[in-house]
């Protein structure tokens, strides 16, 4: 019977030593997506910069080219408002993790 006891007490530290790597796979897998999106919003600013710079000695053109892509633009702004979405998901998670993770240190 302390056998099976024992092995329990090693399955459960196991099993806790698995969720904390896991949590830091999750972590890290989360600050590496937060960084890409990152370098991805500061590149679509430099290019509405320039699409603006571009459009301004042709402002009939840009009418035109907005109106003809009015649909395609709306799709984009849909999705660019997702992605922000899915941003500011990720930042509460990887809040929530590093506390998870900083409550198991300091609890062992």
């Amino acid at each position: 019977m302390q056998f099976f006891q024992a092995e329990s007490y090693f399955e459960r530290k196991n099993m806790k030593n698995y969720l904390k790597n896991k949590m830091k796979d999750r972590l890290s897998y989360c600050k590496e997506w937060k960084n890409s999106v990152d370098l991805y919003l500061a590149n679509k600013e430099i290019s509405k910069k320039a699409d603006n710079e571009y459009y301004k000695s042709k402002p009939i053109l840009k009418f035109f080219l907005d109106i003809y892509f009015l649909p395609y633009n709306l799709l984009k702004l849909f999705k660019y408002m997702r992605m922000l979405h899915e941003y500011k998901k990720n930042q509460v998670e990887i809040k929530i993790l590093s506390k998870e993770l900083s409550d198991y240190e300091d609890f062992r």
